[in-house]
C-alpha cells in the first residue's frame, strides 16, 4: 500500500524514510492494542499484564480517541470501558524524549515504565540522569517510573530504605 505513495526500495533497518515513519510509525502497536481491547482480551483476562517496549507513547492518545469513539458508538460490543481495561492491563514505556507528565496524566503513573538499553537508538547513555528530566511529577511517581512499577510487575521485593 505504501508503494502507491513512495516507490519501493531496499529495506534498510533503522533507516526508514520520513514518509514511512509518518505513515506507518505507530500502526503496528496501535492495531495490536486495539485488537486486544476491542476483541475483549483485556476484559476476559483482567490479570494479564502487557508491556509496550520500544514503541514510545505517542500512539496512546490516538488509541484512546479511537477507543472512546468506538465505545460510544458500539457500547454493546464491550463488557467494560476499553480504556479502563487498557489502563488496568497495559504498561507503556515512553521514549526518553517524550513528555512523561502528559502520559502519566493519560494512563497513570502506575502504568509508566522507563528503560534504556544504550547504545540502542531510543536510549540515553546515563539513564539515572533521566530522573532530572521528570520535573512536574511527585517523587512517588518518579520512583514508580524509574523502577518501582517494573519491580512490582516482576514481583521483585523492593529494597527497604532508611
Amino acid at each position: 500500500m505504501l508503494s502507491v505513495w513512495e516507490p519501493a526500495k531496499e529495506y534498510t533497518p533503522f533507516n526508514p524514510t520520513a514518509f514511512t515513519l509518518a505513515a506507518v510509525g505507530h500502526l503496528p502497536i496501535e492495531h495490536s492494542m486495539l485488537a486486544l481491547a476491542c476483541h475483549g482480551a483485556l476484559s476476559r483476562n483482567p490479570g494479564v499484564r502487557i508491556l509496550s517496549i520500544e514503541n514510545g507513547a505517542e500512539w496512546v492518545p490516538h488509541l484512546f480517541d479511537s477507543l472512546r469513539s468506538v465505545y460510544r458508538r458500539t457500547p454493546y460490543e464491550f463488557s467494560e470501558d476499553p480504556i479502563d481495561a487498557f489502563k488496568r492491563c497495559v504498561y507503556v514505556s515512553p521514549f526518553w524524549e517524550d513528555n512523561f507528565v502528559d502520559y502519566v496524566r493519560l494512563v497513570g503513573a502506575d502504568r509508566i515504565v522507563f528503560g534504556s538499553d544504550w547504545p540502542h537508538a531510543e536510549c540515553i547513555r546515563d539513564p539515572l540522569m533521566f530522573v532530572d528530566e521528570l520535573t512536574g511529577l511527585s517523587q512517588e511517581d518518579v520512583a514508580k517510573i524509574m523502577g518501582g512499577n517494573m519491580m512490582k510487575l516482576m514481583k521483585v521485593d523492593q529494597p527497604v530504605t532508611a
